[in-house]
């Protein structure tokens, strides 16, 4: 108990630094336990909404490619001559066959005369019957058709038996005579086995490693393709709204009261197939996604209560241990100030303790000195910062008056990238006042997607190395090119501690440069790339292909009859001709092709990518022979030309290289030109 008047006892260090290490430790251990808890459970949602949506981006282009294929390959049959009106059936009926064995999923295909009989049709089914009212021949009729998933009605009970009950996707074509009248519609019912086949291919591997379940579902939310009993129905997820607008992965309630992580993915069409509205939804139950984490929150519990038991025993016997030699001091210091004579000990239990009373010995003898030194200095200091100042400011009115008749940017720029001077120009460039760009971020001003262009070319400068680039950037509603030139600023260390930047407007020069460019890779008749292009490009497109492996091809086309039409009408006509021609050719192929003029009437197209190296030139060199064939409306005439076409095919690292891929294709060509034929 304290004595009566005196002051009252507190606690020492020791208790403190107790109370403040297991307090340390437990906070740490529940913002650790908390951070890693939500890192981890934001992972687990992350990874299995990101694994679903991979499986849902990979069914909708399957989905999609799968439908694009079928759709091309049937409106190139329908352009064919053995599909023509006036052909025998029997010869009819083996064409059709022959698609159907090539893709043996078309359950059916036939040519249906414009009153709605069936002529011609694989294993002649319906041949002879009227098909007139059904959907696919009124859609056929009007135009290219693709009609949605359905029952099978007349086919039913002619199509050999299987265990689910035929389901057809219907896609129609018409077919019209020379003066542009429908003579006839060819249809294909598709079978949607070919869907479920699909869908087996993504799940097997998928169903043991995330145990997910797929959805096929249109346009009205009915599921087309499921889970067995879900077919056929509305798509249990009601807080959705309309799944075209749902697009994206996440936690989600479906109707069973369960959450599941969902990824949905609309299908989106493909090339001239348009879509049918079809949404791929995957799901994967809550449980089965968070399975790791709960794991990882009970261990994660276990050790946390461990930690903080270990530290409550601990935290008292470390106190301790580190307070005895301040406790001693202490004591030795209160005896001084009470009046006793004995010198501070000088204690080194550690490094802190030696320091402390090695000062404290000697802080009176070191206070008198310091006082009597500071007395010194003061009395001139004052007179000393002035005369500085002085210099200074006439020295920085001079540096000012320089850059700001410079004709560039001129800025001096720290570490954490904020501005220490600018010049005028700033103010003729940006509207901006200098003096209010001292202190502000570069990013202040030229906005942070600019700030990430830029990042290595700051990052170097930073580092000590000399950096001098182009950039560009929309200054007062037009482009602008600039040369910049940063020079790094070391301080009296050597350490890097900002750069000075120089910037000079190079629109100009630039602006021709980029237009002499494209003149020289452009050809001047056509508009289309010209043989330099070809032969700057062409490499890189190969390069491209062995990074990716994906096969290209390219096609080496000569127009035959050019030289007639260019004797008969005239050099203009022949020019108009070519017009039209790569204007055609542009037309025929995709958009991610390429089409050139080489020379005369040599035009290359180069086909990337190829999924098919077999099949996909052949259907492209097809689609550019029936474009040339249409006569062409001149303003001297309306003349007609055919084409020779010579293909070559790129495998990814075969060597070969760009000279030879295009030898290839010109060999091919002459061989077709030869043979008197009018594809290679």
């Amino acid at each position: 108990m304290d004595a009566p008047g005196s002051p009252p006892r507190r606690r020492g260090l020791a208790h403190w630094i107790a109370i403040a290490l297991a307090w340390a430790v437990l906070l740490a251990a529940l913002v650790l336990l908390l951070l890693v808890e939500r890192f981890a459970r934001d992972h687990a949602t992350q990874t299995a909404t990101a694994a679903l949506a991979q499986i849902g981006w990979q069914m909708r282009d399957q989905l999609d490619r799968g439908m694009a294929y079928r759709y091309e390959e049937l409106r190139i049959l329908s352009v064919l001559r053995e599909m023509q009106p006036g052909t025998p059936t029997a010869q009819m009926r083996a064409m059709l066959e022959r698609v159907q064995q090539s893709f043996p999923l078309y359950a059916w295909i036939g040519w249906t005369q414009r009153d709605g009989r069936v002529e011609a049709a694989t294993g002649a089914l319906l041949e002879g019957q009227d098909v007139a009212k059904r959907p696919w021949f009124q859609g056929g009729v009007q135009g290219a058709f693709v009609g949605d998933v359905h029952p099978a009605v007349l086919l039913e009970k002619l199509l050999p038996q299987q265990q689910e009950p035929w389901r057809f996707v219907d896609i129609a074509m018409p077919i019209y005579d020379a003066g542009g009248a429908l003579r006839a519609v060819l249809g294909a019912h598709l079978s949607w086995e070919w869907a479920r086949d699909l869908q087996r291919g993504l799940l097997a591997p998928a169903e043991s490693a995330y145990q997910a379940e797929l959805f096929v579902v249109d346009a009205q939310a009915q599921v087309l393709l499921g889970p067995r009993g879900t077919e056929g129905k509305p798509l249990d997820l009601p807080a959705v709204g309309p799944l075209r607008t749902a697009e994206g992965a996440a936690m989600r309630a479906w109707g069973d009261g369960q959450r599941y992580a969902t990824a949905i993915v609309p299908t989106v069409g493909h090339d001239n197939y348009p879509g049918l509205g079809w949404v791929v939804v995957v799901r994967q139950a809550e449980r089965v996604a968070f399975a790791d984490y709960h794991r990882l929150q009970r261990e994660m519990a276990i050790g946390g209560i461990a930690v903080c038991l270990l530290a409550a025993l601990c935290a008292p016997l470390v106190a301790r241990r580190l307070t005895r030699p301040l406790h001693r001091l202490t004591q030795a210091v209160a005896a001084r100030a009470a009046g006793g004579g004995a010198p501070l000990p000088l204690l080194d239990a550690y490094r802190e303790v030696d320091l402390l009373s090695r000062a404290l010995a000697g802080a009176e003898e070191r206070d008198t000195l310091h006082r009597a030194e500071l007395e010194r200095v003061n009395a001139g200091l004052e007179q000393r910062i002035e005369e500085r100042t002085a210099e200074i400011r006439a020295s920085r009115e001079q540096l000012r008056t320089i850059t700001d008749n410079m004709p560039a940017l001129v800025a001096d720029v720290d570490r954490d990238l904020r501005y220490r001077f600018a010049n005028r120009a700033y103010r003729d460039w940006f509207g901006v006042e200098p003096a209010q760009l001292v202190g502000q971020t570069l990013e202040s001003l030229y906005g942070e997607e600019t700030m990430r262009r830029w990042q290595p070319e700051l990052a170097r400068v930073l580092q000590g190395e000399r950096v001098q680039f182009e950039r560009s950037m929309v200054l007062g509603g037009r482009r602008q090119h600039s040369s910049a030139t940063y020079l790094p600023y070391r301080d009296a260390e050597g350490r890097v501690d900002g750069f000075h930047a120089l910037v000079f407007d190079i629109t100009a020069s630039k602006e021709l440069e980029l237009r002499l460019e494209e003149e020289a890779t452009r050809d001047a008749l056509t508009g289309l790339p010209n043989r330099r292009h070809l032969q700057r490009n062409l490499p890189a497109a190969l390069a491209r292909a062995d990074r990716l492996e994906h096969h290209l091809a390219l096609l080496f086309l000569d127009l035959n009859g050019f030289k007639a039409i260019n004797d008969t009408h005239g050099h203009e006509a022949g020019d108009e001709l070519l017009q039209q021609v790569g204007e055609r050719l542009v037309g025929a192929v995709r958009i991610t092709d390429t089409v050139a003029r080489l020379a005369g009437d040599e035009f290359v197209v180069l086909l990337e990518p190829v999924s098919d190296p077999a099949g996909d030139p052949q259907l492209v060199a097809a689609k550019i022979d029936a474009a040339i064939g249409v006569p062409f409306a001149l303003e001297a005439a309306t003349v007609q030309v055919s084409v020779s076409i010579g293909g070559a095919v790129y495998q990814p690292r075969s060597g070969r290289t760009a000279e030879e891929l295009l030898s290839g294709a010109d060999s091919a060509m002459y061989a077709a030109k030869r043979a008197g034929k009018s594809k290679g």
